[in-house]
């Protein structure tokens, strides 16, 4: 997938602005999570679970997982297996920023 990024405008000087190349961008490292959902936990529960307990997240089995790049939501997928026993992730939907999913 290519993308197209729009020159970055420093915020002091209004009319100044500057183009960074594409392959700096690309270049860059971040942190991909895959979200299975979430829930609030006390302490002392956190403390009392045992191995083999089963922790119920808040999300319907079969909802669509979030996929996050530094804490934003970029895309939405789900589980699938791959060769060698494994797991991974096949994106079902790229988030955009006007669908408003985009937020941490």
């Amino acid at each position: 997938m290519r993308t197209e990024m729009e020159p970055l405008q420093d915020t002091e000087e209004p009319g100044d602005t500057r183009i960074i190349p594409t392959a700096i961008v690309e270049n860059l490292l971040v942190e991909l999570a895959v979200e299975l959902g979430r829930m609030n936990m006390r302490i002392r529960d956190v403390k009392s679970l045992r191995q083999g307990e089963v922790i119920s997240l808040q999300r319907p089995v079969g909802d669509p997982l979030d996929i996050r790049i530094n804490g934003r939501i970029v895309a939405k997928g789900e589980v699938v297996a791959t060769e060698n026993r494994q797991y991974g992730i096949r994106i079902t939907e790229i988030v955009t920023r006007e669908s408003g999913s985009g937020s941490a």
